[in-house]
């Protein structure tokens, strides 16, 4: 979470919440830097500041799992059962953590697979996500492989091109 971007939407700084929280400025300053990681602090420290920024502690600590790791899970779970998976994203709240952790790409993934598998059974879009389908990463990502890919897009599933994320098969797990 960028704890800088927090603050400086409730119009606060630093010394403001170390006060209103009662973390001492010195433990707080490198953790709204970004110089300590938030997941070693103490959970007193962490419950302080989630108070203080309206969430609960285990909202702002965020681990991040390796894109991968995350695709292989989300590939398995569409290959179990694919409609039973889309609504998982959608009722779980996946997608806005993503979002508030700056976790783009696997924020715009979770869109994307929602929207392709929604075409896909002639089920109407969810309109949950209509401020997420308005941003798209600033550099492609290409899953895998680039060079199955190349210039030619018509191998990749439009739903993701709409994020410029490169994607061609969900069904790929193994």
């Amino acid at each position: 979470m960028n704890f800088e971007k927090e603050l400086k939407k409730r119009k606060t700084n630093i010394r403001a919440c170390s006060v209103q929280s009662d973390i001492p400025y010195a433990t707080l300053y490198p953790i709204i830097k970004g110089q300590v990681d938030i997941g070693t602090c103490s959970y007193f420290t962490v419950a302080k500041l989630a108070r203080f920024l309206g969430y609960r502690p285990d909202e702002i600590v965020y681990e991040k799992e390796d894109f991968q790791t995350f695709r292989n899970n989300l590939h398995h779970r569409i290959k179990i059962n694919e409609l039973e998976c889309i609504l998982e994203i959608i009722e779980s709240d996946d997608v806005s953590t993503y979002m508030r952790h700056e976790d783009y790409l696997k924020a715009f993934y979770l869109v994307a697979t929602v929207d392709y598998i929604s075409r896909k059974n002639d089920i109407p879009l969810c309109d949950k996500y209509n401020s997420v389908r308005s941003i798209r990463l600033e550099q492609p990502y290409y899953v895998g492989d680039s060079s199955l890919f190349g210039p030619d897009k018509r191998k990749c599933i439009d739903e993701f091109l709409r994020f410029n994320i490169y994607e061609g098969d969900l069904y790929d797990a193994v």
